[in-house]
């Protein structure tokens, strides 16, 4: 999967409910109960994690709530074998954030930064203070990687923690290479042994030891990209243009109907685009790599925030937010041969802002915590989120997932495995601007200083980077890529 240099955690007691589609004969599942928020949240009791369990009180998920049903138009198409097409009815939206509390007003700043990136508004986009400040820069990467303020609650499991910041780093580096040829502007991502970028009409792979592999014109003037596998997925932001690649081989152009916001690709070659389809608030296409459009489905009562494809099981996942009255976010399963959503889960007070599959597993990222689900709407691990604000997180091919977390006073770096389990938390000098992870690698970086390692095993190697830093990216456990505004930098430890 692409890097993600991504975002973040806040607080609610295990809120994340499976619910199949009601046309399944699979027996239902209670939702978690959802207390209001406090500004010292009390300790959650054994019962309030158990999935099975909803005594607390909160209001229960209505199974038979009516998600709306493929139209007859839509459902001719599918039966003439075009792409299937679903049109989603509003949500219900019964819970309300009690009280006047500051994590109500953080969720209103993360739902406001998310509908008006949407919507095209930059009003917001223009404040350069603050917490919309750390929204604004973490957005200009991608629009879908919301960053925001969250907060993260671990057991005491036994999990490594260095116990302190770590003052001792390795200094020496191999080697460094500096590249601009294909860089300024571009769009960067992890790649083979190297990097692609996409700037305006032009893509260009590079190998990790500086060298250009390959380079095409393209039709593309202001791109989007997205690699996994052998595939590359580039897309205009904003238009409906796309093309598909493995490696320097076009493999399709194609036209989507809609606008395109955001895009994802499996290491299959099928892509997915989340689109502003009119009179909808937003929809999705997926295409798979012949270029033939095989799926569509269009939102109407919440705002599609994020999609992915599984390359396994090719099921699709969406995540909706609806932002009436509290944020309330639907994660939906899709089959693509099916009209209609066979499973989701739903989760009451959370922005679920992005989704990664890797396999039949589905990491969702959300603003009060990191679970991950398999691909039949079960949840697997849920990590709630209280205590730290989450300013940056990323995901390798594995799954292996990394954030970084502030308390006000001390940076944490936390790191899970591809199961959602927690195994390492460790201090860190100070807020990180980027994050990657690779295996059990991870990159960051604080101002200019560089930093790689295995946190809370040994020391970490410091490298000072000679420019402002743009993105970072792991291109192995030795090798990684600073990416400044008109160059890139390979530096091997």
């Amino acid at each position: 999967m692409m890097n993600n240099d991504e975002t973040n955690k806040s607080s609610i007691d295990e809120l994340v409910t499976y619910a199949e589609d009601t046309e399944d004969n699979t027996p239902d599942i209670p939702p978690i109960d959802v207390d209001d928020f406090d500004d010292e949240p009390p300790e959650p009791t054994a019962e309030e994690y158990d999935y099975a369990g909803n005594d607390d009180g909160g209001d229960e998920y209505d199974d038979n709530e009516d998600y709306g049903e493929p139209s007859d138009e839509y459902a001719d198409e599918y039966e003439d074998d075009e792409p299937p097409y679903y049109d989603d009815d509003d949500y219900d939206d019964d819970d309300n954030i009690s009280g006047g509390n500051k994590k109500k007003i953080k969720k209103i700043i993360i739902i406001a930064v998310i509908l008006a990136l949407i919507t095209g508004i930059a009003a917001i986009l223009s404040i350069d203070t603050g917490i919309i400040a750390t929204y604004k820069k973490n957005f200009a990467n991608n629009f879908s990687k919301i960053f925001g303020v969250f907060t993260m609650k671990t057991a005491d499991s036994g999990i490594a923690d260095d116990g302190g910041r770590n003052e001792n780093y390795n200094t020496n580096v191999r080697g460094s290479v500096i590249v601009s040829d294909g860089v300024r502007g571009a769009e960067v991502v992890r790649y083979g042994n190297g990097i692609v970028c996409a700037s305006s009409n032009h893509i260009v792979y590079i190998d990790s030891s500086g060298n250009t592999g390959w380079s095409e014109d393209t039709l593309i003037a202001d791109p989007l990209i997205a690699a996994s596998g052998s595939y590359i997925l580039i897309a205009e932001r904003g238009g409906r243009k796309l093309c598909l690649y493995n490696g320097s081989n076009m493999l399709y152009e194609a036209d989507d109907p809609d606008n395109i916001v955001a895009i994802s690709v499996s290491s299959a070659g099928d892509s997915v685009l989340v689109t502003s389809k009119a009179a909808y608030k937003g929809g999705i296409s997926v295409y798979n790599k012949l270029g033939e459009q095989i799926y569509s489905w269009a939102s109407g009562g919440g705002t599609v925030i994020s999609a992915d494809i599984s390359p396994s099981s090719r099921n699709v996942a969406v995540s909706v937010l609806n932002a009436d009255t509290t944020a309330k976010s639907v994660i939906q399963f899709f089959n693509i041969n099916e009209t209609q959503s066979y499973a989701q889960v739903n989760a009451e007070d959370t922005v679920m802002f992005d989704l990664q599959f890797i396999g039949n597993n589905l990491t969702a990222f959300g603003d009060n915590r990191l679970a991950v689900l398999s691909d039949n709407g079960g949840v697997a691990a849920d990590n709630d989120l209280t205590g730290y604000s989450l300013t940056h997180s990323a995901i390798d091919g594995s799954g292996n997932t990394a954030v970084t977390l502030y308390d006000d006073a001390v940076p944490k770096l936390n790191l899970y495995n591809k199961n959602g389990s927690e195994t390492a938390s460790v201090t860190i000098d100070g807020m990180a601007d980027y994050l990657d992870i690779l295996e059990t690698t991870v990159l960051y970086n604080i101002g200019r200083d560089v930093f790689i390692g295995r946190p809370g095993i040994g020391n970490l190697t410091k490298y000072t980077a000679a420019m402002d830093i743009q993105k970072l990216l792991l291109i192995s456990p030795n090798t990684f890529a600073i990416v400044y505004s008109n160059s890139v930098e390979f530096v091997t430890v």
